[in-house]
């Protein structure tokens, strides 16, 4: 999976609907998956989590949200430079963000989702 579709699935709320579908899953097959590629899917997306949740807790909420409008309706980082933060600032998130997407680890079945 790219970086920018980890940091939009962050910031669009997929993430949490697929680790909560797969924490459902799991509770139904008692505790444990069956299935070996659901248990690295559920790794991955809990590694997403944590280490976006622990960025994004230094951001202020103006980033997040231009952020969340940038994945979820398109919205252009430019129409955010100089009004939510100093145009350095929000390259610079934004540098971390991808920095931080590369970093996780991604079992082979989610490297060829595109």
């Amino acid at each position: 999976m790219k970086q920018r579709h980890i940091i939009g699935h962050y910031f669009t709320g997929y993430a949490d609907w697929a680790l909560k579908g797969l924490e459902y899953r799991k509770q139904e097959e008692g505790g444990h998956f069956s299935s070996r590629y659901a248990e690295e899917n559920y790794n991955f997306w809990i590694e997403v989590r944590r280490v976006f949740d622990e960025y994004t807790a230094t951001l202020s909420p103006e980033i997040i949200k231009m952020e969340h409008d940038h994945y979820k309706y398109r919205k252009p980082f430019g129409e955010c430079y100089n009004i939510v933060a100093p145009t350095a600032k929000i390259q610079e998130v934004n540098n971390e963000l991808n920095r931080l997407a590369k970093s996780i680890e991604q079992p082979e079945r989610i490297k060829q989702i595109n």
